[in-house]
């Protein structure tokens, strides 16, 4: 079977690709690294220090219907931390944004913390024993 090289990116569909820039900025610390504005779309393409990267899109005619985790498509995307101590960081600097967030939680894999972006994107901030060992 060919191999995956790694993780690439993740694009998402949102209402104000400009109120997503500034959030994943200022919240979780991207950078921009190439914006597109066409008639039709505005993208932005970001990256983190770790080498994550997400896009933005801003379609003409979104008419700004909410996005909803049980509808057919994304339930939430998870970042990774290497600490359960970095969960509480988070948590604390969300408090200091004043952005609303889930308690740290135990699952049977790690622990994690919730959060919305301003589409209502559930994120999640991630810690595995599993992937840490």
């Amino acid at each position: 079977m060919p191999e995956l090289s790694g993780w690439s990116h993740v694009s998402f569909s949102v209402r104000d690709r400009d109120a997503s820039v500034r959030f994943y900025t200022d919240v979780l610390g991207f950078k921009t690294l190439a914006v597109t504005d066409k008639p039709d779309w505005l993208q932005t393409l970001m990256i983190h220090a770790t080498g994550v990267c997400v896009a933005f899109q801003q379609h003409t005619g979104n008419d700004g219907e909410a996005f909803h985790y049980a509808t057919t498509g994304l339930d939430h995307f998870g970042f990774g931390v290497s600490s359960p101590e970095e969960l509480l960081q988070w948590a604390a600097r969300f408090d200091e944004l004043g952005v609303t967030h889930s308690p740290v939680r135990d699952t049977d894999f790690g622990q994690f913390v919730s959060f919305e972006d301003p589409d209502g994107i559930q994120l999640e901030l991630f810690y595995s024993p599993l992937a840490a060992g």
